[in-house]
């Protein structure tokens, strides 16, 4: 992987002798502040740069339309690149390649948005499909949507059976084929598409496709399928040229660039904290209690990355100035559907409603981290929930004191929910 730092998008002066790099990064500076990335992946007989490139402008208008985002540009071998055969891998190989650079190079981006056109669509269902096959679930949770331009998703219509014998092409082209099928079986069981699905089941990621009306590679089915009709956009244009917008005003370019923001705002907050409220002694112990929740966001933000964090408690520093019950039940559930994380602060046994949330947490398949004094304090289930997933979903920090609390969080920093780390 190279990186590139650009005031303004440019194909790298040395592009031509980049063709072993898989992924060229564009960035503002030597050290990109930005934790979001686009990466674009061309298809059959595609390049990224140079006068021919899949592109045409596309990147470029992201690259300034949207600067808190950093642009990577993926490159593989395909049609007459394949002739260097013995650097010639088939598209399976290939994303094995593009799921190992997501899970250890990009791991600082919390967001990535994969682009693909045509087959480089497949190449990025297929790079999703490894990280399933694979349990990486770190990496799967970083992917925060997925573009589909002019895809054949069902395999191409036009690429004859007896081809895929010769090409490694054809061969992942093949309508229904092995590869194919077992892609879209890995998203029919294991991906939700609808960026307001959230659950333990499925992993969630947004998916939407561009169809071009005048395409002769790839069929209205194959292009959509899966998809609901609010999550296609057609547009008029050839199976290339609606990845080549003119302007900004072009059809394609508008959508695409709108569903780009959806996926990245999907979550409002990078944590929700659940901490007892109600339940207090009394307005000291409340205080107390409230004070060791901001020192833990305070260093949830300055040392963790995580800018945005909801605590119900953050804007009322008395037990007087509670929501009423069913209001703050409205705020609290709102607020956890929108959060990305899970923290539940659980120094001592007490009734409250934390536990409630925790739970939902879980169903909702929020990555979930529970910091109590002696897990022997939560209820028996919940003692062993570190266990009971095989992502480790849910880990239990047991911390005696406001100090180790604010040690352990610091320890871990930036991956803090990364289920890798000891």
């Amino acid at each position: 992987m190279k990186r590139e730092s650009q005031a303004a998008y440019a194909d790298p002066a040395d592009y031509t002798r980049l063709g072993e790099e898989a992924l060229v990064v564009h960035q503002r500076s030597p050290v990109s502040a930005n934790d979001s990335l686009l990466v674009f992946v061309h298809g059959l007989g595609g390049s990224r740069y140079g006068p021919g490139a899949t592109w045409g402008r596309f990147p470029a208008f992201l690259y300034d339309d949207l600067p808190e985002v950093d642009v990577g540009m993926y490159q593989y071998r395909t049609a007459a690149g394949r002739w260097a055969w013995t650097r010639s891998i088939a598209l399976e190989d290939e994303a094995r390649v593009l799921a190992d650079l997501i899970r250890d190079q990009l791991k600082a981006y919390k967001r990535i948005v994969l682009i693909g056109h045509s087959m480089g669509g497949l190449l990025c269902k297929a790079t999703i499909h490894r990280l399933l096959e694979t349990g990486e679930h770190d990496a799967l949770n970083r992917i925060a949507g997925l573009l589909l331009m002019a895809t054949p998703q069902l395999g191409a219509l036009r690429v004859p059976a007896w081809l895929g014998a010769f090409s490694l092409d054809a061969r992942a082209l093949r309508p229904h084929g092995e590869l194919v099928r077992k892609i879209n079986l890995s998203f029919e069981n294991h991906i939700a598409l609808d960026e307001r699905v959230s659950t333990l089941r499925r992993t969630t990621i947004p998916t939407w496709a561009v169809e071009a009306v005048y395409d002769r590679w790839v069929d209205s089915l194959s292009a959509g399928i899966g998809l609901t009709s609010s999550r296609i956009k057609v547009v008029r244009g050839s199976h290339t040229s609606i990845v080549k917008p003119d302007d900004r005003d072009s059809d394609a370019y508008a959508w695409v660039r709108e569903r780009i923001g959806i996926a990245l705002d999907r979550f409002k907050y990078d944590v929700f904290v659940a901490a007892a409220m109600a339940g207090h002694s009394g307005d000291a112990e409340y205080a107390d209690n409230r004070a060791t929740v901001l020192a833990m966001i305070e260093v949830l933000k300055q040392r963790c990355g995580y800018t945005s964090v909801f605590y119900a408690g953050a804007t009322m520093p008395t037990m007087e100035d509670f929501d009423p019950e069913e209001l703050a039940l409205r705020k609290d559930m709102a607020a956890l559907r929108e959060s990305r994380h899970f923290i539940l602060f659980y120094p001592k046994r007490i009734v409250s409603s934390v536990l409630y949330e925790a739970g939902w947490a879980l169903i909702l398949g929020k990555p979930s981290i529970y910091i109590v004094g002696d897990d022997q304090d939560l209820p028996f289930l919940m003692q062993e929930a570190s266990q009971a997933f095989v992502e480790r979903r849910v880990r239990i920090f047991e911390c005696p004191d406001r100090a180790s609390v604010l040690e352990r969080l610091t320890a871990y920093g930036p991956e803090l929910f990364d289920a890798s780390a000891a």
